[in-house]
């Protein structure tokens, strides 16, 4: 099995008034969705965008998330959110991702992701071609 390099990618995002709570500050849910975001243009940015795993009837389901909050986004910050792929096996990955604000981190997280039929909702083998355009994102 390939052993993932650990090239990043980033993407850049800004919190919108509907992203805050009564505090002020970003809703915590938020930022899984934030981090969603990375993962979908990780892929993209990879070449395999994630309507490509749809086309072939797979998901990439999160079955793990270990996450720590280190400072909060407030309305109008623009943050960046770094994602890369860390470990492969069989029929899943793990990913390192993090959202920063002016070189600030406010979040660090790890998110299992398995390899999902998404008919019979069972986890399969990652494709092949996803393992092979990782290792030519990866040489670029």
């Amino acid at each position: 099995m390939y052993i993932p390099k650990g090239k990043s990618h980033t993407h850049k995002g800004k919190v919108y008034f509907g992203d805050t709570d009564a505090a002020g500050v970003v809703y915590y849910g938020n930022y899984l969705r934030f981090l969603e975001m990375g993962r979908i243009e990780y892929l993209q940015a990879m070449g395999y965008p994630y309507k490509s795993l749809r086309a072939e009837g797979i998901g990439l389901v999160p079955v793990h998330l270990d996450m720590n909050y280190h400072s909060p986004l407030k309305f109008e910050d623009n943050f960046t959110v770094s994602a890369a792929i860390t470990r492969l096996s069989k029929a899943s990955l793990i990913m390192t991702q993090s959202i920063s604000c002016e070189s600030v981190l406010i979040c660090s997280a790890t998110i299992k992701l398995a390899c999902c039929d998404e008919v019979k909702f069972k986890a399969i083998k990652l494709p092949e071609s996803l393992i092979n355009t990782l290792i030519e994102f990866e040489k670029s």
